[in-house]
């Protein structure tokens, strides 16, 4: 259980008070029970007790196949012509 002092307007403590006596119980019993149901009327929707919500973000990747390359690894992936470079400068200009 958690005490805590809580600030409710004057007008609020008189109908407290007076409903208190009308139902033949303390200020407290009677505060307490609305407060209780208050909490869990209005709080309720915002709050889960004992579940962790947890957003995760879906990954793009998911239900993909993994790249795959079906070249022989002997044969170069690029082709030598494209790979010599230099050559390949002096006959652009």
């Amino acid at each position: 259980m958690i005490i805590t002092n809580v600030k409710i307007s004057q007008t609020s403590q008189d109908i407290l008070i007076k409903a208190a006596a009308k139902k033949r119980m303390s200020v407290e019993e009677l505060a307490s029970e609305l407060l209780n149901e208050a909490i869990q009327n209005k709080l309720s929707e915002i709050v889960t007790i004992g579940e962790v919500k947890k957003e995760y973000y879906s990954n793009p990747l998911a239900n993909k196949q993994p790249y795959a390359y079906y070249a022989d690894p002997e044969e170069p992936a690029i082709p030598l012509e494209d790979w010599d470079i230099e050559n390949s400068y002096e006959e652009v200009l």
